[in-house]
């Protein structure tokens, strides 16, 4: 993908795209939102102490958010057809269900995994540390947090493509599309994250006027982000077309 394609130009192509529809973007969102939230709360077993509980409320989390794939593909699925301008329904959000969703499972399997293992050392030191208040407890749990969050970033923006790349090339495996989301991402990683911390003003500006707004840029972010995709896999293929044409002249 090109730098020289400015957040400013991505945003602007995402609100043109959403235009007259955020009505159906924000009903999905929160239709995802309540699904999660449902499923979390009939899947939770207890809140105690007990380490045995801790581990079975650990493996029943992974698990769900690993299935949570199929919604997360939907997802994907729905602001695509946004973006190429095809007809939106918030029901596309189901749509990861008929479409490759083992592809869809594993590719999640990625990110959760990751989540849970960088977060993993933080969270065993704050559970059995409950009854300290020695600081150097805190500082290690917070050190193994930032190193977590910086691993878990990496990976996010890494395979960040793989769920739009399923929807367009759903005859390649999880693997490959993990693969080409990789390739696809060289030297863009700071372009995006820079796109995510860009909606940061945003995000506190719907917190401090009581959270409604949120709806709204969290539908704006996700339609910037697919556009995002849509450019930097555009301008591979342009790229390999110079390519072709180059190779074929000489």
């Amino acid at each position: 993908m090109s730098n020289s394609v400015t957040y400013k130009q991505l945003k602007a192509i995402a609100k043109e795209r959403s235009l007259d529809k955020y009505g159906t973007l924000i009903l999905a969102n929160i239709m995802i939102f309540a699904i999660q939230i449902f499923i979390s709360g009939i899947t939770t077993v207890s809140t105690s102490g007990n380490i045995m509980i801790f581990i079975i409320n650990q493996i029943i989390t992974l698990i769900v958010n690993i299935l949570l794939g199929v919604l997360v593909s939907g997802k994907a699925y729905l602001y695509l057809n946004l973006v190429y301008s095809q007809t939106i329904s918030a029901s596309d959000i189901f749509f990861g269900l008929k479409q490759q969703p083992q592809k869809a499972v594993i590719i999640q399997s990625l990110f959760v995994l990751v989540d849970f293992l960088v977060s993993l050392p933080a969270s065993l030191i704050l559970f059995f540390s409950r009854q300290s208040s020695v600081i150097n407890v805190y500082l290690s749990a917070v050190i193994f947090l930032i190193l977590g969050i910086v691993v878990d970033i990496y990976i996010s923006l890494t395979y960040s493509q793989a769920f739009f790349l399923l929807h367009d090339f759903p005859d390649r495996s999880a693997k490959e599309l993990l693969a080409t989301s990789r390739r696809l991402m060289k030297g863009n990683r700071l372009h995006l994250l820079g796109l995510y911390l860009s909606f940061i003003p945003l995000y506190l500006f719907g917190v401090i006027t009581l959270f409604i707004p949120l709806l709204w840029v969290s539908v704006y972010r996700y339609a910037t982000i697919t556009v995002f995709y849509q450019n930097l896999i555009s301008s591979k293929a342009n790229h390999n077309a110079t390519c072709d044409q180059t190779s074929m002249n000489t």
